[in-house]
Parts: C-alpha cells; structure tokens; sequence
C-alpha cells in the first residue's frame, strides 16, 4: 500500500462577527476582527500581516491609528488592549467600566476613543497610554463617534451619538460639552466634521440627516432620506464639498447639499431574498480618492472617486471587492483560462468568483439569480459555467477574455421548485464551439435535458430557454447530485432514496438503478479512465460500481459521519472522499486501503473538486474555509530517502565519537536523532569514563555545553529527564543531570520556557520517590551498623 500525501494551502476567513472593520489614512492596512482574534492585512499585497489571538471573547471593536502604527482591540469581556503593529506585540491592557462597540481615532493618529454602553465616552492618549478624558452626559449605548482635531492648535472636539436619537459635542480643551441635539428619533449611527471644522453632521436609523453650522451650532439642513444610514460624512472632490450617506438598501449616495441634488452613488444590488445593508462607509486621507463600503456580510468594496463618474447614472465604480468571509460554501469548480479561478456557490445568491493564486481575498460577483446558488458545473476549458439556484432555475455563464468576468448569456426556466444539481458537457470544447447542452435537477424529483441554442455576438443577452428536450421523474426524494460520463453517453443522478441511477444520456431512459446504501446518497462521479463510478453516501461509506451491470465491486469505509463528497484521483488509481467529520480520507481504488486522512477543517466539508488528474484539489467546509491540497507524494518520498539516508549517517557518527570519547559531539547527535537511550548510555558511559572526576557527569565541556544549550533542545533534554526518572535504574543518570541544568543553567531563564513546567512537575514526584527510598536504606545500613558493633562485642 502507497501512501498519498498532501501539502495544503489555507485560505481563511479574515472578517466574521459585528465588529467594525478598520483601514488605515493611507489605505494600506486593514484590521477585522474574527470572532475573539483580529486578523492585520496589507491591502496592497494581500498578505496577512499579523494574527491576533483573542481573550476568549468576541471582539466588539477595532481602530487602527491613522498613521497605521497602532491598533485598539476592545472585547466583550471590556479588556482594551493595545497593539504596535510594528513590532507586533502588545504594549498595554486596560479594563473599561462598560462594553465598547463603537471607536474612532483622530487624523493625527493622537487620541482614541471608545463609546461605552453606560453611556460613556472615553478618550485614550496613544503615545502616552492613559485616558485623557472620560465623558458622561448620554443616558444610553454610544453609537457613533467621531473627532476633529489640528496639531497645535486649540480647536480638538469629539461628537458622540446613542442609540436614544442624542448627539453630543464634546471639547476636549476646555473638558465640556459645548452642543447637544436631540433632534432624531432613533439610533444615531454616523457624527462627523468636514474637513474644516465648520460644518457637522449627524445621521440615524429614523431616515434623517442633520447639518449644522459649528460657528454658532444652528441648524443648517434638516434632510429627509428614503432609507436608514448606518454612516455619514464629508468627502471632498474636486475642491467642492458633499455630504456622503450608506445604510440601507446597500447604496451608498454622495449628496451636494448645497443644490439638494445628488451627485454619485455607488451601483444599486440586484434585488434578491439576501438582505443585505452597509454597516459602515471608512473615509481614508484627503489624498486617497476612494471610500470603503463595509457591507452586513462582511464583504468590503473599494469605491474609486479618482475616475470620471458615469454622468447619466452618476455611478461611483467599484474597483475592488474583499470578501471577509464566504459563509457557508455549497459547491466549488475551477473554472476560467487554464482553470486558475475558482466559482463558488455560497449562501447567496451571487455567484462568486476568486483568483485564488494571485488575490485570494478578493472576489468577482456576478448577479443574475434571486435566491440561493445550490451547485455548479464548468466545461472542460473553464470558460463555460453553469449555476442551479433555489429561484427554480438554473443559468449558463460564458467568461469574457477582456473584462476577465463571466457574464449570463441562458436562463432555463421550467422546474417546479429549486434547482439542486446541473451538468455541462464533459467533452473538450474548442474556441468557436460552445457546449450543446445542460442537464439540470430539481427539487421537483425530474431530471431535465437542455439543448442550448447558438450564441453569438448579436444574441440578446440572457437568451429565456423555456422548454427542454425530455423531462423524466427521477427519483422519489431530492436529487443531491448528477455527473456526466466522459464521452456524455451517460448520465448518472444520486438521491435521498437510498439510491443513484445511470441514465442514457440522449434518449433519457435508465439503464441501471444502483441499490446498496443504506442511507442517502449525496455524490456520484464518474471514473474516465474505467467504466466505474464511485457515490458517497450517509451510511459513512463510498462505493464503486461497475457501469457494465450496475454491480458493487468495492466498499471503502473509515468516515465516522456521513461522506458528503467523492471524486476519482490519479487516472483510477485513488478515490478522494470529503465527509461531515471534517476529515477528508484518500482511499485505493483496488485494495479498500485508506492511504491517507488530511485533517484541516474544523466543521462539515460542503464542497469538493478536483484538478489535473489529483495533482490539486480543493475543499470548502460550512465555515467557509477553503483548503488547496496539491499533491506532493513524490516529493515527501524524496525527503524521507534523504532524511533515512542522513539519520544513518549521522548514526554512524554517533557511534565514532562514542569510540573516540567525543562525549560533546555524541551528546548533541544523540539529541537530534532523537534517541532516548542513545542519549542515555552516551551520559552514562561519559560518566563511567570519568575524564573529569570531579565533574558530576565525569566531562566538565559536557557540564558547559548542557549550560549553553537551546530553549528547544533544553524542552527535549527535559523530557527525556522525566522519562529516565521514573525508571528504578536509570534515575541515577536522570538526577546528576538534573545536578548539571540547575548548576550551569540561568534559572530565569529556565523558568520561562513555554512546556517546562509539565515536565518539572512530573519529575518531581518521582525524585521525592527515590529520595525517600535512599532515606530508608539510609536508615536501615544504622541499624545493620548497629547488630553488627552489638555482634562485635558479644565475641569478644
């Protein structure tokens, strides 16, 4: 049995739970909270910076500093920690009265501030780590926030807002409230300054902004909005002043406030079951023309004012979308030129598009269905896609080589209920040919057969397809899945009965109906390189059956849940299997032998596709994390030939400088092979030799060496003491050892070592042991000194 193995590459949510999302000035930073840890990436690069662990507590807000140096972690268990970024560590931690969900920082990256749910408005000193002034005057949870401040200069205020409709003006040179306003109705959800100072503004979820003059703190505009806003500021373009809003209904306007026209706005969603809002619009430096929409599924879009504006539409384009976190990913293919991007289907109802190799954080979206994407299919070059939703039909999608997005160009319309499952052609297609036909399921238990009519640049885009070539009832419950044969002779559909049937793929009949699990069958796919096909199933088993008579030839066992999905690897020689557990096992197609178990989700792997042959494939699991595993067998056999033939010889000269009494050199080869008693009889033997009779080891270079020995090999040195130490006779050693550590090594430094105290705490116990048991041989040897002296006398 040859064992298969894989080096994985993650790829992990960066943005989960309701805290906000933080970018530095400049725009090069970005901090998301994931749950209790904070995640630090470089935009630029996308590269992950730092990984923050958490207390245990879901973080309830973030700031970065605007010169991007300095980041305030607040969580639900009020901890205030603050972190330098650059040298990525913590610098100070401070327990707030109340819990935090709201923060801001100033443009001179001076001063945070934190709005408490007592009703408190902290204010924190970056450089000097203390709180310079703490507010109270709300009688409510702070909602907003926000500063205006000028180095050097006198003119430093910070503005609050609750959720009981109250704005407050705070100035912090004179430590006192100098405006309040009580004009909303509901949760204030955005304060700000303009850039000078003079004008300010306030919005809330009661559909109303409102716009005041500094100066003397009347009322300028009151502004009646269609939907709620969720955050509001100033942007400056061009030398003129707006007024931007973002909230409900996922637009994100820019208002001349002046006219009362509107002047951009970013593109309205298609409208779908998602309900989705912008939570926050972060506004960078005067210098970086973009504002950052922070939607409620934690996607983040870049929207670029340094462009020419749509003048009919006034539409502010997106030039970027990160996605913190793809929920629960149902299905997944490559698809695209050389198949390097990757389709997801996700609990939306966008199909979603990344370029996992060069920006794996960002992603395309391509809008057409209105409810949930079910399952995907692609052709064999990737440029043809295919969608099935739960808005009862499925789409075809073609990717377009010059905008690099793929666009809808066929609905098919006709089931009943959601579509669960479709399939593309398996055949190669070349450039001027396109796929002839779809294969979908549905909920509705048919199967249907798509003929798909010629496309070409004139065709209005989506062409409606309404009637199918052949529709047959399928199966008496859901159909999880279908697959295509390799040369599309045959199609092969697998259900909630218990059952999966193969079909003759033109004429629509069934040629075989394969029964033998026991639960539902969730996967099926065909062999192309035998007549096989393999099925997943939730009995926790995978099957292979023989496409001559629908026979089972093999079952291959070993998930402890049900496996969720299946595919063939290696040109028939593998079977990859993705279960419920979490684990994906790799099994021999011929012996039933599980070859390998990779382990690196933490819930129910949803998705599974494979590419080149095995050479790569990829997992999803409900958490959204994705896995690449790309096959290294080769590889790890060349290493270990080289690791077996180096361990070799580095065992030969172990045993010369045994020979050679070369006690420091056979120490340190003895601790790398990793050789307890190796180590041992080198200790005892330099010992026995006892060059240096007054070393407790018999070698004082050997005393030195152990002095100076690394925190790793000193961790290893002590756990092969406590192993030795509970043995009756191989103490000895263990104890002069131990003599040696305490003698030449620095004891403070020992102390801090990460898993030395385990290993102390279980010596201990057994060094009392030995020592109690010389005690009373001790003990013992007076009273034998004592018969003897008595005897001595008695003879004479």
């Amino acid at each position: 049995m040859s064992e298969k193995t894989y080096k994985k590459i993650n790829i992990e949510p960066f943005y989960v739970g309701s805290a906000n999302a933080s970018i530095s000035g400049d725009g090069v930073l970005q901090a998301t909270a994931v749950l209790e840890d904070v995640v630090v990436i470089n935009r630029l690069t996308n590269q992950i910076i730092h990984t923050i662990q958490g207390d245990g507590t879901d973080v309830t807000t973030l700031r970065i500093s605007n010169d991007g140096k300095k980041l305030a972690i607040v969580s639900l268990s009020q901890q205030l920690k603050l972190f330098d970024i650059i040298k990525g560590e913590f610098y100070k931690a401070y327990k707030l009265s109340a819990a935090a969900y709201i923060s801001a920082c100033d443009q001179t990256s001076s001063l945070f501030s934190f709005g408490l749910t007592d009703g408190s408005v902290v204010v924190w000193d970056i450089e000097g780590s203390f709180i310079t002034h703490n507010f109270k005057g709300h009688g409510s949870t702070i909602s907003a926030l926000s500063f205006f401040g000028n180095l050097n200069s006198k003119n430093w205020k910070v503005s609050s807002g609750d959720i009981m409709g109250t704005v407050k003006v705070w100035d912090l040179v004179k430590r006192k409230c100098v405006f309040t306003s009580k004009e909303h109705s509901a949760a204030v959800r955005g304060v700000n300054f303009d850039k000078t100072g003079d004008l300010f503004i306030s919005g809330g979820r009661d559909n109303l902004l409102m716009l005041y003059n500094t100066k003397s703190w009347k009322e300028i505009k009151s502004i009646p909005l269609e939907a709620t806003v969720e955050s509001t500021g100033f942007i400056e373009i061009e030398g003129e002043t707006y007024i931007y809003t973002g909230g409900e209904g996922c637009i994100l306007y820019v208002w001349d406030f002046k006219s009362e026209s509107l002047f951009a706005k970013s593109k309205k969603p298609l409208e779908t079951s998602e309900e989705l809002s912008i939570t926050e619009v972060i506004q960078l430096n005067d210098n970086v023309k973009k504002l950052i929409a922070v939607y409620s599924d934690q996607s983040i879009l870049d929207l670029d004012f340094s462009v020419d504006l749509d003048e009919t539409n006034h539409i502010v384009p997106c030039s970027r979308i990160m996605a913190g976190n793809h929920g629960t990913i149902a299905d997944l293919k490559y698809v695209g030129p050389n198949r390097s991007l990757l389709a997801l289907a996700t609990n939306s109802p966008s199909l979603r598009v990344v370029d996992l190799y060069n920006k794996p954080l960002d992603m395309e979206i391509c809008e057409g269905h209105t409810d949930l994407l079910n399952m995907l299919d692609s052709t064999v070059d990737g440029i043809w896609l295919a969608t099935a939703s739960k808005d009862n039909t499925a789409r075809l999608w073609k990717f377009n080589q010059r905008s690099e997005k793929f666009n809808c160009v066929a609905v098919f319309e006709g089931h009943a209920s959601s579509v669960t499952a479709v399939g593309l052609p398996r055949t190669p297609i070349t450039e001027d040919e396109q796929p002839k036909f779809l294969i979908t399921a549905s909920e509705d238990l048919t199967i249907k057969k798509w003929s798909i009519p010629k496309i070409t640049n004139d065709s209005k885009l989506p062409i409606i397809i309404k009637n199918s070539d052949y529709t047959r009832k399928a199966h008496d419950k859901m159909i999880h899945a279908i697959d295509i044969s390799p040369n599309n002779d045959f199609l092969a559909t697998a259900s909630h009965d218990k059952t999966s049937k193969i079909w003759d793929l033109q004429g629509g009949e069934t040629l075989h109906i394969l029964r033998g699990h026991k639960r539902a069958v969730y996967d099926i796919a065909f062999c192309h390189y035998d007549r096989l096909i393999v099925t997943a199933s939730g009995d926790q088993t995978a099957r292979v059956w023989n496409l001559e008579d629908g026979s089972c030839t093999r079952s291959y066992e070993g998930s402890s849940n049900a496996v969720q999905r299946v595919a063939f690897l290696s040109k028939n020689q593998y079977i990859v299997g993705a279960g419920a557990d979490g684990l994906i096992k790799i099994w021999e197609v011929f012996s039933g032998e599980c070859v390998n178990t990779l382990d690196n989700h933490d819930n129910r792997i949803w998705a599974l596709t494979v590419k080149d042959n095995g050479d790569e494939f990829i997992s999803a699991d409900s958490d959204g994390a994705i896995s690449i595993w790309q096959d290294n067998t080769d590889e790890a056999n060349a290493e270990k030939e080289l690791a077996k033939k180096m361990e070799i010889e580095k065992d030969q000269d172990l045993r010369n400088c045994i020979r050679e009494g070369d006690w420091v050199n056979a120490f340190m080869l003895a601790l790398e092979l990793n050789h307890p008693m190796r180590l041992y009889n080198v200790i005892k033997e330099c010992i026995s030799k006892n060059d240096d009779p007054k070393s407790v080891i018999g070698s004082f270079e050997l005393e030195d060496l152990i002095g100076k020995l690394e925190d790793d090999k000193i961790l290893l040195l002590f756990k092969r003491i406590r192993d030795w130490n509970t043995n009756a006779r191989l103490f000895e050693v263990a104890q002069k050892v131990i003599r040696v550590i305490l003698d030449k090594c620095n004891l403070d430094m020992l102390y801090q070592i990460k898993g030395i105290m385990q290993y102390i705490d279980a010596i201990v116990p057994y060094s009392e042991r030995h020592f109690n048991r010389f005690d009373n041989l001790v003990e013992q040897s007076y009273i034998l000194d004592y018969v003897s002296k008595k005897m001595d006398d008695l003879s004479t």
